[in-house]
């Protein structure tokens, strides 16, 4: 186990533990016919129930560490997977009944990490578990289902509220989950810590981009508002302070306007300054689970080119609140 509280924080998971906890996990019989979006809070239950059962002291002692002061990101290595292989998903959706087993290990992390699992109405069919999987129809989208183009700095749903007093179902989303399948194409995940561009931008440019001067969009994987028209907000700050004394970021390239000229030039700057940052690769591979602060961190990912199908790239991904 490798720790870093300003930078990562990875845990590994011995094979007796993983083996240990993977036949507790396929013997659970309370889920009936239940999939996480018809029974989340058995999922959430039986999941941390057998983890906590089966996973080494010392790592629950760090989850519980996490809990009470969260990194900006955390990386668990080797935790138990689907007891038969299934193919990666090629429409970006899958029969839920076969990921028992990855399902109880992704909501009992969240659950040991206080954290509830939050979908959204109008995006991913409100669905909680998002496939990030590439998807031949979508292969030039910049979307998660895309793979052609490069998903550049972002955050995600930027254009919900991020006031700290909105409702979980509204505000955006405070953490991005990830369980991971199979990642043979050893594509990583970039982070880049909002920290580290504020060190990079001056004080004047950090100071715009409090100002609620900016107008956001939603992206493209967002269904239209009920007029047709895509979602946006406007007056809201690109920069501010979360209750904890963090600094938080909404951004996404082509997403954000300024509606003032100092509002447009701190923007440019943001985005010059944030471009020539490097950020940390995070690869999440089978078996591993990955959670980032979606306010304190930007992530990325470059253009791929997927395997054949059935053995693609394939994440599972679910928003958290905290």
């Amino acid at each position: 186990m490798t720790t870093s509280r300003s930078r990562t924080h990875t845990l590994h998971i011995p094979d007796s533990s993983q083996a240990a906890a993977g036949a507790a996990l396929g013997a659970v019989g309370e889920l009936g016919d239940a999939v996480p979006d018809t029974g989340v809070g058995l999922y959430l239950e039986y999941g941390a129930k057998h983890l906590r059962n089966h996973l080494p002291a010392q790592v629950l002692d760090a989850l519980a560490e996490w809990r009470h002061s969260p990194t900006a990101w955390l990386t668990m290595v080797n935790l138990p997977g689907p007891q038969e292989a299934v193919p990666t998903p090629r429409d970006g959706f899958c029969d839920e009944s076969l990921l028992r087993t990855p399902n109880l290990v992704h909501f009992g992390m969240l659950q040991l990490l206080g954290l509830t699992p939050i979908a959204y109405p109008w995006e991913n069919d409100g669905r909680l578990i998002r496939n990030v999987a590439p998807r031949a129809a979508s292969a030039s989208s910049l979307t998660s289902w895309g793979y052609a183009q490069p998903l550049d700095w972002h955050t995600d749903d930027s254009v919900l509220d991020h006031r700290p007093d909105a409702a979980p179902a509204e505000a955006i989303p405070h953490y991005l989950s990830f369980y991971g399948m199979r990642n043979d194409e050893r594509v990583p995940t970039d982070l880049l810590l909002v920290d580290t561009v504020l060190k990079a931008l001056p004080d004047r440019i950090a100071e715009a981009l409090r100002r609620p001067d900016f107008t956001v969009t939603a992206p493209e994987s967002y269904t239209a508002d009920g007029d047709g028209r895509p979602l946006s907000r406007t007056g809201v700050p690109m920069l501010w302070t979360l209750p904890d004394g963090n600094a938080a970021l909404r951004y996404g390239p082509g997403r954000l306007t300024g509606r003032t000229p100092e509002a447009c030039d701190a923007l440019a700057e943001f985005e010059r300054h944030a471009a020539a940052l490097p950020g940390t690769p995070v690869l999440v591979e089978e078996g591993g689970f990955h959670i980032f602060d979606n306010r304190r961190v930007m992530h990325r990912r470059v253009p791929f080119q997927p395997l054949a199908e059935g053995r693609a790239r394939w994440l599972r991904r679910c928003y958290a609140h905290g």
